[in-house]
């Protein structure tokens, strides 16, 4: 009886101390609501269809399904993302769902770093810490909800996966370069978080390696400047982790070559000309003008502020030398924003774009900071009218938070995947044309930018011992004299969900609720003749509405006068070319040493609401030669990575090739057409 009235006092206190922490520590409370809410919307936003999104949709699935039965992706770029990305496919049994599902898990957690990268900032008086959490918590929604964000989600997945380890490696750092002694505490996660974005993608990798020896390097002036004497530690830690990163990068580039290409893509955007174009190209939704905004300035202008009050403060102990996180938060984001303003302005249309897209970063952390110190600096000054500052301050977040969904749900109807279901099912029905060869080894050409790694995804996985080899630059076909290939390509040069500019279309039958009545506009999607196409989250002709008064969007002013003009005016839109590197994941050295096309669908069947009519279809007259060797074909002048290239080129010699060929299939979408090189 007694113990029974002890348990009940014991869960009686539980229950009330966990109240009270709650009422102490509300702003968790609302950070963990910031972070459901970005995952739901991320999931009512790419969930509207059932195929993957984007130009690079099914080119995941591809690098999944591989890892789920070798152990391997097929592709040479860094595979942190696919890894990650895996265990989700395997706990939804769908590979769509599953990437979708894990891709709304991974940004949506962005919101953590978020808000305590921004509590980094403390003003204290008398002792007491002052301030509010709210700008902290605007930081969380915003850097999860913003067009910018939701482009990559629908296109650069890989790189938003960086972006989250990126968020984390800059808190951390901060935390350790406030005092570099505490390396076992804050240190090893940091050089790890740094390992983990080089990993990932080579864009934010690289990032995140300029800042960290940003921050290293201005920790060691400093210091030095403060003390007059060199930091020894500094300077071995300065050597030490330069040495590893150089190591860590030489292995990198051992273990997937591709990295040394990527890596010169970096450095040629820097040459690039900006008459250059790409016939198929991924735009920025907003243009550089956005750095502009009037919130983002005083960001800036707060940033700039707290780092001249930090130089000017006295390092007390020239022993032990510690710079406060103020300092060191203002130099990162400072640093962040000039790195990120520079590259966006350098006039280049090959990679501008995927350094613009990650405009949200900045906008996102510097503006609230901005509100911070404002807030704050009001409290010292007038410390009777905290209520009112507090509420005024809460208006203010509340605002540019709507900004920020405002403009954001703009782009949600141009997200979508660059096939419909009726065209993915006459891919898996065309299996059979290939499934019925058995011990063949099959080249496939897939010279349809918008349609390639479709191709890849379904006719790659035909099982029954047929080893396929599916390339996608026309250049490659030279590699295969005297070889019989298989052309695939869309009946009028693109896939129907990108053509009939202005027209709506519905991309599945069932599994997509509202996609139907959502009247998508397909003129957002890669034209296939070429030009300056732009892709989902980006079309020429959906011009968002952004203010200079606020973070993103809409005009507050009569007339629109505070109008940040984007989307059809070539002189904004960063026509990008979509970079997926450089070597098709198909034709890569498969380190598993197990050819790269026999792979099975792990749930036995097309994945999502697809129906598989595979067998209902046969083609007797096709004949299949045996002489063709699979040797891993790397692509040296593959479509991604020419610079030169265009869908017009591209289109011209395919059509040259196949206007000798023989007709195999001609369905409603799609045609194979079999070439004797």
């Amino acid at each position: 009886m007694n113990e029974n009235k002890i348990s009940r006092k014991i869960r009686g206190l539980s229950w009330s101390e966990a109240t009270n922490y709650l009422k102490e520590n509300y702003y968790l409370v609302i950070l963990v609501a910031i972070f459901i809410f970005s995952f739901a919307l991320d999931m009512f936003v790419l969930t509207r269809y059932s195929l993957s999104y984007g130009i690079d949709g099914a080119f995941y699935d591809i690098q999944v399904r591989n890892i789920l039965q070798y152990g391997f992706p097929m592709s040479n770029d860094p595979p942190l993302a696919y890894y990650l990305l895996t265990p989700f496919v395997v706990l939804a049994g769908n590979s769509f769902l599953g990437v979708k599902i894990g891709m709304a898990f991974i940004g949506s957690l962005m919101a953590f770093p978020a808000f305590f990268i921004t509590e980094c900032y403390v003003k204290k008086k008398d002792g007491i810490r002052i301030g509010s959490r709210i700008p902290a918590l605007l930081s969380a929604f915003m850097v999860t909800v913003n067009v910018n964000y939701f482009s990559m989600l629908g296109n650069f997945m890989q790189n938003l996966v960086g972006v989250l380890f990126l968020l984390l490696f800059l808190y951390f750092a901060i935390r350790w370069f406030e005092d570099l002694k505490q390396w076992k505490k804050y240190g090893i996660l940091t050089v790890l978080l740094l390992c983990l974005n080089l990993l990932t993608h080579i864009y934010t990798g690289a990032l995140a390696a300029s800042l960290f020896f940003s921050l290293l390097v201005f920790s060691i002036l400093l210091k030095s400047f403060k003390t007059h004497k060199l930091p020894i530690f500094d300077l071995k830690i300065l050597g030490l982790l330069g040495f590893m990163v150089l190591i860590f990068l030489a292995v990198l580039f051992m273990v997937y070559p591709v990295m040394y290409t990527k890596y010169g893509t970096v450095l040629s955007f820097f040459n690039s000309s900006s008459t250059v174009t790409e016939g198929g190209s991924v735009s920025s939704p907003v243009s550089g003008i956005i750095f502009l905004s009037l919130p983002y300035l005083l960001g800036v202008a707060s940033s700039i502020i707290i780092l001249w009050r930090g130089l000017k403060e006295d390092i007390i102990n020239a022993d032990l030398p510690v710079i406060s996180k103020n300092t060191l938060l203002s130099w990162v984001y400072i640093s962040l924003a000039a790195v990120l303003a520079v590259l966006v302005v350098i006039p280049s249309s090959q990679y501008q774009s995927r350094f613009l897209l990650m405009a949200f970063l900045p906008i996102g952390l510097l503006i609230p900071l901005g509100l911070k110190f404002i807030e704050t600096e009001l409290l010292v000054k007038y410390p009777s009218r905290k209520r009112v500052t507090t509420v005024i301050v809460a208006l203010i977040a509340v605002i540019f938070a709507f900004s920020c969904y405002y403009t954001a749900s703009e782009s949600f109807n141009s997200l979508e995947p660059t096939i419909t279901t009726d065209e993915y099912n006459e891919l898996v029905e065309m299996k059979a044309i290939f499934e019925n060869q058995t011990d063949q080894n099959i080249v496939i050409l897939a010279a349809d930018f918008q349609t390639k790694y479709w191709v890849e995804y379904v006719l790659g996985d035909i099982g029954n011992g047929n080893n396929v080899t599916v390339i996608e630059n026309v250049q490659e076909v030279q590699d295969y004299e005297n070889a019989t290939i298989y052309s695939v390509s869309t009946q009028d040069g693109q896939s129907s969900s990108l053509s009939d500019t202005g027209n709506s279309s519905t991309t599945s039958g069932t599994g997509t609720p509202g996609a139907g009545a959502s009247g998508t506009n397909q003129s957002n999607m890669i034209s296939g003749t070429g030009g300056n196409g732009i892709i989902n989250g980006a079309d020429q002709n959906n011009n968002y509405s952004l203010s200079f008064l606020l973070p993103y969007g809409p005009p507050l002013l009569p007339n629109s006068l505070d109008m940040i003009r984007t989307g059809s005016d070539g002189s904004t839109m960063a026509q990008g070319q979509m970079d997926r590197g450089n070597q098709h994941p198909g034709n890569m050295t498969n380190s598993t040493g197990m050819p790269s096309g026999n792979m099975n669908s792990t749930n036995g069947g097309p994945p999502g609401n697809m129906t598989d009519t595979a067998g209902n279809m046969t083609n007797d007259n096709m004949q299949l030669s045996g002489n063709m060797n699979n040797d891993t074909n790397m692509l040296q002048g593959g479509f991604g990575n020419n610079m030169g290239s265009s869908s017009d080129g591209q289109s011209q010699i395919v059509e040259s090739l196949t206007s000798s060929g023989t007709t195999i299939y001609n369905g409603e979408y799609f045609k194979i057409i079999r070439i004797i090189v």
